[in-house]
């Protein structure tokens, strides 16, 4: 047997502890009454004997009930039955920065380390959602469609690197149109949202980008940003060392790129969809994030054949019922007790 509501089960002798109290109480104000009314003789003779009587039949069928009920709370389980239930289920595409800016260390250990880890608890935490998943640096590419194996897109999230995408930079517009694309449910009949991870670094203008969250919205899709680094930035670490001195990406000049968190641009690209910004690092960054997903509109999915043991509350609820009718019984036979004797005297 197991308990659905364990925690109450510290609380199950309490119910029949308080019925048994006030049985208690009943019973000692009834015995002053009788006192106050004269001797157990005069009331035997009144044919109110019974009232001297402690009526512990009565007593243990009331505590016998509250301690039924008590079990049937906690929700006792046995046995076991095949249920088929419906899931519901959101449609969520990662939209993920794959670019060499998400090398930076500003957020140790890195960027993408960070954006990695991100997603990996929103795969663990939406386990019923359809998740698809986009990645990108200089291009956007599509790894994974829409899918509640989880288990696949954790096999593309560990292969996340630069490498992965062939044409390097960032291309923050070809992101925001990849992710609409496949957020906008040709495979699930619904609409997705984007969670859309990146440090906002683009290499086309802003204003291209901003079209493409225009379009999103146009098109009902709401684009949730993460921003991931920080303000200040930090150089991008170029792959390798020369005399185990790290080397960094240099620009056209010759000066060492420092990488930064646009925020002002990412916060307008969900401003414009209607979603919401969140810069990764700060306190609650990522509950904020997982409460957001969680608040989706979220639709039927998958039914589901599933074994569980069945619930047998109902035993004890009827336990308790039938040694309450007993109790009526009990208090019945002792009213008509009485009344057949005051016919007697008469």
């Amino acid at each position: 047997m197991s308990f659905e509501y364990a925690g109450l089960l510290p609380l199950v002798p309490i119910l029949p502890a308080v019925v048994g109290a006030a049985v208690v109480l009943w019973v000692r104000r009834r015995r002053r009454a009788v006192r106050a009314l004269g001797t157990p003789a005069l009331l035997e003779r009144l044919g109110a004997g019974d009232l001297a009587r402690t009526p512990w039949d009565r007593g243990l069928l009331l505590v016998g009930a509250a301690l039924a009920l008590g079990v049937a709370a906690a929700g006792p389980r046995w046995g076991l039955e095949s249920v088929e239930e419906q899931t519901t289920s959101a449609n969520v595409v990662l939209a993920l920065d794959v670019s060499k800016s998400m090398l930076a260390t500003d957020m140790p250990p890195n960027r993408l380390e960070r954006e990695r880890a991100l997603a990996r608890r929103v795969l663990r935490e939406l386990p019923g959602d359809r998740i698809g998943m986009v990645a990108f640096a200089g291009r956007a590419y599509v790894l994974a469609p829409m899918t509640v194996d989880h288990s696949a897109l954790q096999l593309y999230l560990d292969a996340l690197d630069p490498d992965i995408v062939s044409q390097g930079g960032s291309s923050l517009a070809a992101a925001v149109d990849r992710a609409t694309d496949l957020a906008l449910g040709r495979e699930g009949g619904r609409l997705g949202s984007v969670l859309l991870v990146t440090d906002g670094e683009a290499l086309e203008d802003e204003e291209r980008v901003l079209e493409g969250a225009r379009r999103a919205a146009e098109l009902g899709i709401t684009i949730h940003a993460v921003g991931v680094g920080t303000p200040d930035g930090s150089p991008i670490p170029e792959s390798g060392s020369e005399d185990g001195v790290e080397s960094y990406k240099r620009g056209p000049d010759g000066e060492i790129v420092v990488s930064r968190l646009n925020e002002p641009l990412l916060e307008q690209v969900a401003d414009l969809t209607g979603g919401r910004y969140v810069r990764l690092g700060e306190a609650g960054a990522s509950s904020t994030v997982l409460r957001t997903l969680r608040g989706l509109d979220r639709g039927e999915g998958a039914t589901e054949q599933r074994v569980r043991q069945k619930e047998r509350y109902g035993w004890f609820v009827l336990l308790a019922l039938a040694l309450l009718v007993a109790d009526g019984v009990v208090a019945a036979r002792g009213r008509a007790r009485r009344a057949v004797g005051e016919v007697a005297r008469a």
